[in-house]
């Protein structure tokens, strides 16, 4: 081969090799670009269907909020049927998540209360035995009711409040919708900031007031569900039942127990009872002239009777030193002395003891750090009855503290009883209908208010 020839060949070859390398190197920046597209159209695909699961979402739930607001339009219309009130402006609704309730209770709790006047209020509430002195009472009741909420009425905004997983597709939840409903319908028609639930020295009065309004709400609730129950949403129900959580209400005291039932139960049968005598019409009314205590819940026909069994006023007319500091002032009721002593003398005997009460009020001074006084005076509706709760005072007593005999006046029955108990003196000292329990430091402090009593005339 000629030396041209060769040359000729070498200029082929290499501009084939270079016409190669071109090619690959043009493929390989077609494909980058490719992958680029690919990637870019793979990133365009994914915010699509981004959007698009949010767009299902959001069609999702507005569809959803369209049923619930319709359900609850239903709701509305046949518990406003049912109680015979109109909602003069519509329920507001709001949601908030089940975790954010404790913190919501407890602010609630602080605006009624101080955390000193609350800390006295436990104070005094152990110093009489309602609650174990172990007891924290913020965090029993915060616990208390963040177990129990299914749902609730704000009447400060007046707003409705659920929580995201309450819906309305079972008949439990539409039942708790409507319970709630009526307490709209309360606060629009009767306005509930008028009634003494927040009241601070009359617990008893709070219960009787919370009667009223749970009463009705529960009386309204059983209701709505009989005559709009789905009877194939039953196996839901009972799994909403039994799945309840019930810890926090069985570890709980009687009287904090007591207190959270019984305006839902006893004030279900008080509200059942003034419409048995005289429909919605009689419920209007009471809304209006209020029950003023635990008894005329219990005993609906002493709320009823004309004229009224009211409570009997307890006014103190000791006067205390000039250095005691007063931190609380209450009272205990019917309810309260049942839960006294319902769990170590019985639910029957704390029946009968605290049924014939007629009134009380308590007072609770401070001393000095941590000794205090304490007046506890309860009347009685006769001396029997005022005989009957001395003589089961007495038994707590020994049944609580497992103490031997406490130190009395001779006489059959004994009508004076000492105890020591908590680092204080006790006395509890029986005059006619009134029953007096006093808690202080010392008998030096004890002895003058056992005087002052003994000189008051007591019927």
């Amino acid at each position: 081969m000629s030396k041209r020839a060769i040359q000729k060949l070498f200029w082929t070859l290499l501009l084939g090799i270079v016409f190669i390398v071109y090619w690959i190197a043009s493929r390989v920046t077609y494909l980058e670009k490719l992958r680029e597209e690919e990637t870019r159209v793979n990133i365009e695909l994914q915010s699509v269907l981004q959007r698009n699961r949010v767009l299902k979402s959001q069609i999702e739930l507005r569809n959803n909020e369209q049923r619930e607001e319709s359900a609850r339009a239903a709701i509305e219309k046949n518990i406003s049927a049912l109680r015979e009130l109109p909602f003069l402006k519509p329920v507001e609704y709001k949601r908030i998540p089940k975790s954010e309730l404790r913190a919501y209770i407890l602010s609630k709790l602080r605006i009624q209360y101080s955390s000193d006047e609350f800390k006295n209020y436990e104070i005094a509430l152990k110093r009489i035995g309602l609650i174990p002195r172990t007891t924290d009472l913020m965090q029993a009741i915060t616990s208390l009711l963040s177990e129990q909420v299914a749902a609730f009425y704000d009447q400060d905004t007046h707003e409705l409040y659920t929580f995201p997983e309450f819906n309305l597709g079972n008949n439990m939840e539409r039942m708790i919708l409507a319970h709630e409903l009526v307490h709209a319908l309360q606060d629009q028609n009767f306005t509930l900031q008028k009634l003494p639930l927040r009241t601070k020295d009359n617990d008893d009065a709070a219960l009787a007031a919370a009667a009223l309004v749970e009463g009705d709400a529960t009386y309204q609730m059983g209701v709505y569900l009989r005559e709009n129950y789905n009877a194939e949403q039953w196996l839901g129900d009972l799994q909403m039942l039994f799945t309840q959580p019930m810890d926090q209400m069985q570890a709980a005291p009687a009287y904090l127990r007591s207190s959270l039932l019984f305006p839902y139960q006893d004030g279900q049968i008080f509200i059942s009872d003034l419409h048995a005598n005289g429909g919605n019409a009689a419920i209007d009314a009471a809304f209006k002239d209020p029950p003023e205590s635990s008894k005329q819940i219990l005993h609906p026909e002493k709320y009823m009777a004309v004229p009224r069994d009211r409570p009997q006023p307890v006014v103190f007319t000791f006067k205390p030193e000039p250095s005691w500091k007063k931190l609380h002032e209450n009272v205990v009721g019917e309810l309260g002395i049942r839960a006294l002593f319902e769990d170590q003398l019985g639910v029957e005997k704390a029946q009968r003891v605290a049924a014939g009460w007629g009134g009380d009020r308590y007072v609770l001074y401070e001393i000095t750090r941590d000794r205090w006084v304490l007046v506890w005076q309860t009347v009685w509706d006769a001396p029997k009855d005022a005989r009957e709760f001395f003589n089961a005072l007495d038994e707590l007593y020994h049944a609580r503290y497992r103490m031997e005999e406490g130190l009395g006046n001779k006489g059959e029955p004994a009508d004076s009883i000492f105890f020591s108990v908590a680092n204080q003196k006790q006395n509890i000292t029986l005059f006619g209908r009134t029953v007096v329990l006093l808690d202080v430091p010392d008998a030096h402090t004890m002895a003058p208010l056992l005087q002052h009593f003994s000189k008051i005339k007591h019927l």
